[in-house]
């Protein structure tokens, strides 16, 4: 063969090709093809739940152990932390302030100590709740509490003032009707 008839040939198949490749080749264009997103996680959402519970833990774990610390203490115990508070800031306080402070110590010592509603009540309630059926240890100290609380009364409703050496006096007062009746007597109600 020759060459011209070989180029002539490569021509001829070339068209052809070319004839045939144009239907063949040229379609119109695919649609496009999603490819699905896996959904997303919450995480934000899921780390707040979880930090609210754990605060919510932790809350709940500090109140129990506040609670059982409080609760460990003794009313003593309690009183005296009052009243050693009362005598560090005893001369910042008006006289009404100081002695409602010394006589709540010592009623709420009554109340936890005998459980007898003394805070609620008046002086002269309490004293003749105390004739009737009052414990032992309460009824063998009822002339030092019955003078420690009318001079708190005195103090709260009649304006009375109280120098340095009284305020000295009513904690002192207190301290001692709380330890003296600290002691567990057989007549007691509560302990």
């Amino acid at each position: 063969m020759t060459v011209r008839k070989t180029i002539v040939l490569f021509f001829i198949a070339c068209g052809r090709l070319m004839a045939q490749a144009p239907e063949e080749d040229i379609r119109g264009p695919k649609p496009l093809v999603e490819i699905p997103q896996p959904e997303k996680f919450p995480v934000a959402m899921l780390a707040g739940v979880c930090g609210g519970l754990l605060l919510l833990v932790l809350a709940v774990m500090l109140w129990r152990r506040l609670a059982r610390r409080e609760q460990a203490r003794s009313p003593m115990a309690l009183a005296y932390a009052e009243l050693a508070a009362l005598e560090k800031s005893r001369s910042q306080v008006s006289a009404e302030t100081f002695a409602n402070r010394a006589a709540g110590a010592v009623r709420e010592y009554i109340s936890a100590r005998f459980g007898i509603a003394a805070p609620q009540r008046t002086t002269e309630e309490f004293f003749l709740h105390l004739k009737n059926d009052g414990p032992d240890a309460i009824i063998s100290g009822a002339d030092h509490l019955k003078a420690f609380l009318k001079c708190c009364d005195l103090a709260k409703f009649a304006g009375s003032e109280l120098d340095a050496l009284q305020r000295e006096d009513l904690i002192q007062a207190a301290r001692g009707f709380i330890s003296a009746s600290s002691v567990p007597s057989s007549k007691s109600t509560k302990p």
